[in-house]
């Protein structure tokens, strides 16, 4: 199973249109966690789930939302009312109520997987405005079928891939 995410992509569609023409054969979930400055009507939002970020125009969008798809369940959220930028803590209560493994979350701009408390927390960074990058990056996540890992490959806006950045996490060691 194929997951593609993206953030903070403030008013920028161009990216986020290039994305889904680049992967829209074999994606199975199209995923944006926030900030996207677009109101809650635009096109992209016919692929695209999305949350609510603190630069977002419009408060239509969920503040996070648990999602499934083929067995595997994931919780999504911008994080600034998380206060993902000093831990993870208050995103963990609700990852453990909504009983999943995965969390996505934006806000920081910064490109980042951590594993905590059993629950792995995956940041695509910002498409549109990295903070610790010359370049915006989003996640290409494949999953596999028996949902026990996943192969994280990070791209940058040009779509060349971030072999620095890669990395496969177990969902059955946590």
């Amino acid at each position: 199973m194929k997951i593609v995410v993206v953030s903070d992509n403030h008013g920028n569609t161009y990216f986020m249109e290039e994305i889904y023409m680049i992967h829209q054969e074999d994606t199975d979930e199209w995923v944006h966690c926030g900030d996207s400055e677009l109101m809650e009507d635009h096109p992209l939002w016919q692929t695209y789930k999305t949350v609510l970020g603190n630069m977002d125009i419009t408060n239509k969008f969920q503040l996070s939302r648990t999602e499934y798809i083929n067995g595997f369940r994931y919780l999504l959220v911008h994080g600034h009312k998380h206060s993902v930028k000093r831990s993870y803590d208050r995103v963990t209560a609700e990852a453990k109520a909504a009983d999943v493994k995965v969390v996505f979350y934006g806000h920081t701009h910064i490109p980042k997987v951590e594993t905590e408390d059993g629950i792995t927390f995956i940041n695509p960074g910002s498409i549109a405005q990295p903070r610790n990058r010359d370049k915006g990056t989003y996640l290409v996540m494949h999953i596999a079928d028996d949902l026990s890992s996943a192969e994280l490959n990070y791209y940058d806006q040009d779509h060349n891939i971030l072999l620095d950045l890669n990395t496969t996490v177990s969902f059955t060691d946590q």
